[in-house]
């Protein structure tokens, strides 16, 4: 017997049978796995988000590199070639921008920001405030050198332009990014 509404439990068993379980089984251990992820701080919920970052991640062409290499390896294209280095920086972010807007999904522009804040775990403050035909985004990283942030600058930028929006105000400093944007013809 199993209290719960009749179509989940019906859902439940029909995926139970499919992956070799007894509902039963099935259901023992997901209350296995909540009381796993309760004991590691967080909950079935959040795993879950969790779990759909990273593979947001993942479809999206991100990946993961050390902090510190990232910056270096920044500071060294920057040095050698500054004018190609954010000029590729900008083109990715319109790549990004078009990826997301060729996935099918209902609100393209409101998924990437929703990961570009889970990715950016490395600002502290990273907001992407979409007003109806204005955008206003707001990035903080004391921990961002002068290059890395106007390099991140043009990949949201790129983003921006993908959704066609134009910069309408610009300030960029050491691990400070503010940007006002307006819908093109809007």
């Amino acid at each position: 017997m199993l209290a719960a509404r009749e179509d989940l439990a019906d859902k439940a068993s029909q995926i139970a049978e499919s992956k070799g379980f007894t509902l039963f089984g099935m259901i023992n251990n997901l209350l296995e796995l909540t009381v796993s992820v309760e004991a590691m701080g967080i909950s079935l919920e959040e795993a879950v988000d969790n779990y759909s970052t990273i593979k947001a991640i993942k479809n999206a062409s991100f990946t993961l590199v050390l902090e510190s290499l990232l910056y270096d390896t920044v500071e060294i294209a920057y040095q050698k070639a500054k004018e190609k280095t954010l000029k590729t920086w900008f083109e990715a972010g319109v790549w990004v921008g078009r990826q997301y807007s060729s996935r099918g999904i209902g609100d393209p522009f409101t998924s990437v920001v929703k990961d570009l804040q889970a990715f950016s775990w490395n600002a502290p403050e990273f907001s992407i405030d979409n007003r109806e035909k204005e955008v206003s985004v707001r990035v903080l990283s004391p921990r961002f050198s002068e290059s890395y942030t106007l390099l991140f600058n043009r990949f949201l930028e790129g983003i921006l332009e993908a959704f066609d929006y134009v910069v309408s105000f610009r300030e960029v400093g050491k691990g400070n990014i503010r940007l006002e944007a307006v819908k093109k013809g809007g």
